[in-house]
């Protein structure tokens, strides 16, 4: 039995057509709606089982994860995307945790899959179809909730186990949330380069899915050089970026960017004022979009959007909430503040989270959130509901798009010394008390590599003796306030 998902997310009420849907970097050519649908459920009736499994994708922008993806949509299946090129520790650490019981990928998995008890089944993978290993056997890990559906990592990727957990439903309520906010039509293309398993790059497969649209996967980096050229062979339509993207392309030029693209989007952050500005000027000059969008992996992901042609008007606003939802601004005490006044911004729609999950246990837990989203960011609106960001509540940084935990990083950097990390917008302090150590930069740099943030995000410093409450607790704010730059 195919799962209604597969059919939500591949929203064809007339059927699949021989029409283009997806094109890929491998093999740069076009693969119909009916050959992704046919190669996705045959390999659905490899891995249909009686019950709800869990599985864990290594997921590429290719084909064939997106294959692969669909077919566990459509077997019913519990998914976690896994970005790759994770520490092999790392990954060890996740699928102790969970002990998942299928596992996808670009390459044979054999020996991934040995380390968890079982009988596997392995099969290599193809340009079409992902490598796949199948437990037979073991003992039974803890049984999934049926409400259950993809799992995406928080924190980054320095931190520990944590995966949001979200329904089918949220994830599809909110591809066609962001579909009908950014207008996404049967005719437009959407630039698939962000990352598969992270929120955002995920959201512009879903949303272009939904509405009948079409998707090119890009393995290429915004800097390659043939990265425009594929663009411009896929005709792609909608280029989605974090604030680095947008930096990179104003230091590069915008003039590369090629003709087909009508639609530019933003999130992951707030982006400069000055770069805002050259990429308005060269919306107005082609006569395209540019949308600023806000959201958090526990929203799947989208919470507000503001549209083009209030970019002057709003300036400096990510927008008003998703369609079916609200956003208001709290105090400590839960209660509604007025317009204009800082507080705790709560988004209220159906594409929250069930909750977050920290071991495989976790995993037979309900909904645990109810809709209500506390988001941990501090924010104002406006008298037409208009959200304006001020700050983060707890202590996370987002650099290149990504959400990092400031605690795990100093975790990971804890045993060079005493250490206190804050938070500078688009770079991370890292601050040693007394002398920075010896290999202190070079462990700073391979840290950024392995969380895919550019090297020069960390700065690190020295303090004489760092700031420090009555609770011996690190006063994060006299740390700041101490740091010249």
């Amino acid at each position: 039995m195919i799962d209604p998902t597969f059919a939500g997310l591949l929203n064809r009420p007339a059927g699949f057509t021989d029409r283009p849907l997806l094109w890929d970097d491998i093999t740069q050519a076009w693969t119909s709606e009916c050959e992704i649908a046919d190669l996705s459920l045959k390999l659905a009736s490899r891995l249909e089982h009686g019950e709800k499994r869990l599985a864990f994708i290594l997921a590429t922008n290719s084909k064939a994860t997106l294959v692969g993806f669909l077919a566990l949509v459509a077997a019913g299946h519990a998914v976690a995307l896994i970005d790759p090129g994770l520490p092999e520790d790392r990954l060890a650490h996740l699928l102790a945790c969970y002990q998942p019981d299928i596992l996808l990928g670009s390459a044979p998995l054999s020996s991934l899959a040995s380390t968890i008890a079982g009988n596997w089944v392995c099969s290599d993978p193809t340009v079409d179809v992902p490598a796949t290993a199948i437990r037979q056997g073991g003992n039974e890990p803890a049984r999934l909730h049926p409400d259950l559906g993809l799992l995406l990592l928080t924190s980054g990727t320095t931190g520990g186990a944590k995966f949001v957990r979200l329904s089918w439903k949220a994830l599809v309520t909110n591809a066609r949330q962001i579909a009908h906010s950014l207008a996404i039509t049967s005719e437009s293309v959407g630039v698939g380069h962000l990352p598969f398993h992270y929120s955002y790059g995920l959201s512009v497969v879903t949303s272009h899915l939904i509405a009948g649209a079409r998707v090119a996967l890009m393995i290429d980096s915004l800097t390659s050089e043939s990265f425009w050229a594929k663009v411009k062979a896929s005709e792609g339509t909608h280029f989605a970026g974090v604030p680095f993207h947008y930096t990179v392309l104003a230091r590069l030029g915008f003039d590369m960017v090629p003709s087909t693209v009508n639609m530019f989007t933003q999130a992951g952050g707030g982006l400069d004022a000055r770069i805002q500005a050259m990429v308005l000027a060269k919306v107005e000059a082609s006569q395209s979009r540019f949308c600023v969008m806000y959201g958090q992996t526990e929203a799947a992901p989208r919470i507000a959007c503001l549209p083009s042609e209030l970019l002057l008007d709003k300036r400096g606003s990510v927008g008003v909430a998703m369609p079916a939802s609200a956003i208001s601004i709290c105090g400590q005490d839960g209660a509604a503040l007025p317009v204009g006044q800082t507080g705790h911004v709560v988004y209220e729609g159906p594409n929250v989270m069930l909750g977050y999950a920290d071991s495989r246990t976790d995993l037979a837990l309900g909904d645990l959130m109810k809709g209500r989203l506390e988001t941990g960011d501090l924010g104002w609106m406006d008298e037409d509901g208009f959200l304006y960001l001020s700050g983060r509540v707890a202590r996370f940084a987002k650099i290149a798009g990504l959400r990092l935990s400031l605690d795990d990083i100093e975790t990971q950097l804890s045993l060079l010394g005493s250490i206190a990390c804050v938070d500078l917008g688009e770079q991370i302090a890292v601050v040693f008390e007394g002398e920075i150590p010896e290999d202190a930069k070079a462990q700073a740099k391979t840290l950024a590599l392995a969380s895919k943030i550019p090297p020069t995000s960390f700065l690190v410093r020295r303090l004489a003796e760092l700031p420090r409450k009555s609770n011996g607790k690190i006063d994060y704010a006299l740390v700041k306030a101490a740091l010249d730059v």
